[in-house]
């Protein structure tokens, strides 16, 4: 299909636009509670080391019960597991301040929150994929949708730090976690109302098991390096984003200022990258589009080594963004062509956790190799896990097998 016939099929997708709207509301709910939290515990307790605590229960919870939960999105449909994460993640939400006011809030309480709270991510992204996924088979359609619903994200990602800060100024911590309850509570009604009702599921079906899932994701040359590689690209993004207010201070003396002004150099390219998805896929398919852009990307990403002023700096940061918001669609879309039908949740939600797992292991490993051998090792060794990426982007689409979701 062309790009002018996917448009025009998009259009008539309510789904889509459900999916989207659901995705910015509660992804700016979500980054408002990034800064509302921390902060929170922080004005709580006083101590730094339980804050590290606190965010760190929510890697954890992202990695566990993503794995734990791999199933829930095929059992219950993606519709109802949508359903249900919002609604658990906006009453727990409501739970810490509301108990907090009344001085009942232990440490381990608000631990176990952002442990279901981070839990709730690999099922709920895994539902939008299977959604996304009913729309047909065709890459460069799903490359648009994708694009769309990674645009939402992108878009709150950009504003959603920037107006916590006003807003944790303006009513506390603990009014910014009832705003993002709120967010939660909007988009499940955004679900609800927009969303197809989930198809009911064939008496007596056996559900595929978890290794069915991880055999069927390696089965196919593509979709295994592929995933790995995502895997690998998550872990050094999130090492970046780690590092860039450590690069900021070492590099320039002005650590809240200057990684404020990095962060949204980076988020403004990755948003101008996912509005040329569409004339870029007018000249070539998705499929090279993703590689292209994965070897442009990890050539800048090594760019950052060099000794760059702030100016170099920022510039660099905003075509890498550009560059990852050029290529991460089209990424989604070509794998997602490519699971087998019969084991579509349980292959995608595998998929998912591995690269959640991969963004909570850039974390940790960015902190403590900075901490250990300084900001320019730290940095390289994040360079050299973006690299591999590449490689395996490369090496999974040159040549890559013929391989169709029907089979499995």
């Amino acid at each position: 299909m062309s790009v002018e016939a996917a448009v025009p099929q998009l259009r008539g997708q309510p789904a889509l636009r459900g999916l989207v709207a659901a995705e910015l509301t509660s992804m700016t709910g979500t980054q408002l509670s990034a800064v509302a939290i921390p902060w929170f515990v922080l004005e709580a307790t006083g101590s730094a080391g339980d804050m590290g605590l606190v965010m760190g229960a929510q890697w954890v919870g992202i990695a566990v019960l993503g794995v734990v939960g791999s199933n829930w999105a095929g059992r219950f449909g993606p519709r109802r597991t949508m359903l249900a994460a919002d609604l658990l993640c906006a009453s727990l939400l409501a739970l810490v301040p509301l108990l907090h006011r009344y001085d009942c809030l232990p440490l381990p309480l608000v631990m176990a929150v952002m442990f279901v709270v981070g839990g709730c991510t690999a099922p709920y992204l895994t539902s939008q994929q299977l959604i996304l996924d009913s729309f047909g088979r065709d890459e460069a359609l799903l490359s648009r949708a994708n694009a769309a619903l990674q645009a939402a994200t992108r878009l709150a990602m950009l504003v959603g730090p920037a107006a916590a800060g006003v807003l944790v100024s303006a009513v506390r911590a603990p009014g910014v976690l009832l705003l993002d309850s709120a967010s939660f509570a909007l988009s499940a009604v955004i679900v609800w109302r927009c969303l197809p009702a989930d198809a009911a599921e064939r008496p007596g079906r056996r559900r595929p098991a978890l290794a069915e899932g991880v055999r069927a994701l390696f089965r196919d040359r593509l979709l295994g390096a592929w995933s790995l590689g995502l895997a690998l690209a998550e872990t050094a993004w999130q090492a970046l984003f780690a590092l860039l207010p450590l690069l900021a201070l070492a590099r320039h003396h002005d650590a809240p200022s200057v990684a404020g002004v990095l962060l949204a150099a980076f988020g403004g390219g990755a948003i101008l990258g996912t509005l040329l998805l569409h004339p870029a896929l007018r000249v070539t398919s998705a499929q090279r589009l993703a590689v292209a852009g994965r070897v442009a990307l990890g050539l800048a990403f090594a760019v950052l080594l060099a000794p760059l002023t702030l100016g170099q700096l920022i510039g660099c940061l905003a075509v890498v963004g550009l560059l990852n918001g050029l290529s991460a669609a089209p990424i989604v879309s070509v794998r997602l062509t490519r699971v087998p039908a019969a084991t579509r949740s349980e292959t995608l939600t595998v998929a998912t956790a591995a690269a959640l797992s991969g963004g909570a292991l850039g974390w940790v490993l960015a902190g403590a190799t900075a901490q250990a051998a300084g900001v320019t090792t730290a940095l390289a060794a994040t360079v050299a896990v973006q690299t591999a990426a590449t490689l395996l982007f490369v090496f999974g689409a040159y040549p890559a097998r013929a391989v169709t979701a029907s089979e499995g």
